[in-house]
């Protein structure tokens, strides 16, 4: 089984033309739970909702993922504006008060008792919490961590912090804006080599219309460019998407070519709709279909 440990947020989109999407279903766990369903059908979320949480969200996302890990809380269902700008750039405001967003933070004590046996985890957590929840899966199942760090937390004040922590997971997949942030450079392959150098065994950085770069402790390295979809129609979640799929990816596959292939193809899904949730209608030919596609345009 995969899960993703993280969070559900409602998204209300705001498209640089003033057009609205409200209500929408999101969240990086959820688009990275649905990134792991392009290529297994035993999904599992691992996060806290409200009260209020749709009736109709619910219900369509158990159809296709396990629900046992999701959490119902007696406070509002964390909310956010998702602003988009004219040169693509997108500001996610929260709605929710900040208070209880911190409140709705899945903690190791909510995880569920009855869950089987898991071969990988996509981690989207702080900083400070990776040594718990690590300690924790290591003991419990030992799979495979991928961790995808917040926004928020990915700042220079934490760069030091990351020297502790990224020998502790498997895999490693920031973006490169933050990363760019944190390390305070500009370039791709100091970023790499950097991660490398603290520890991360495997690093895979998300350039967003651009694809993506993967080095690992091997000395292996690989540009991925975004797989082609007929329309991008929101970019939402795409990255969380990736994270998901290259977790299965290097589980099934145990090829890191094949994984990052596999993480390119789930971020397209993503593209296509506004919301995290999309058909699974000829799912595996599709994927495949892309998949071919993705490998195809490597750089080496």
């Amino acid at each position: 089984m995969f899960i993703s440990i993280g969070t559900v947020i409602i998204d209300d989109i705001v498209l640089p033309d003033g057009t609205t999407h409200m209500g929408c279903l999101g969240g990086g766990s959820v688009h990275a739970v649905m990134g792991m369903r392009v290529w297994s059908e035993n999904v599992g979320l691992i996060a806290k909702i409200g009260h209020d949480f749709p009736a109709r969200q619910y219900k369509n996302l158990q159809e296709v993922i396990d629900l046992r890990g999701l959490i119902r809380s007696t406070l509002p269902t964390t909310r956010a504006w998702q602003l988009f700008e004219k040169d693509g750039t997108r500001r996610e405001v929260f709605r929710t008060e900040m208070s209880d967003f911190w409140q709705l933070v899945v903690k190791v004590d909510n995880f569920p008792p009855s869950f089987p046996d898991i071969q990988g985890v996509h981690l989207h957590c702080l900083a400070k919490d990776v040594p718990l929840w690590v300690q924790f899966l290591r003991q419990k199942y030992d799979p495979l961590i991928l961790w995808e760090p917040w926004d928020m937390d990915f700042i220079p004040e934490n760069h030091q912090r990351l020297r502790t922590i990224l020998p502790l997971v498997d895999a490693f997949s920031p973006a490169l804006e933050e990363s760019r942030k944190m390390l305070e450079t500009e370039k791709i392959q100091t970023i790499l080599d950097t991660y490398l150098e603290y520890g991360a065994p495997l690093v895979a950085i998300r350039m967003g219309s651009k694809g993506s770069i993967f080095a690992n402790a091997e000395g292996d390295r690989l540009q991925i460019p975004p797989v082609p979809v007929k329309q991008i129609v929101d970019v939402t979640g795409a990255g969380n998407a990736y994270c998901g799929g290259l977790v299965v990816g290097l589980v099934q596959t145990k090829n890191f070519q094949n994984a990052v292939c596999c993480a390119a193809v789930s971020a397209s899904f993503a593209l296509e709709q506004f919301g995290a949730l999309f058909s699974f209608k000829d799912i595996h030919l599709r994927a495949e279909q892309r998949f071919r596609v993705a490998y195809d345009t490597i750089a080496i």
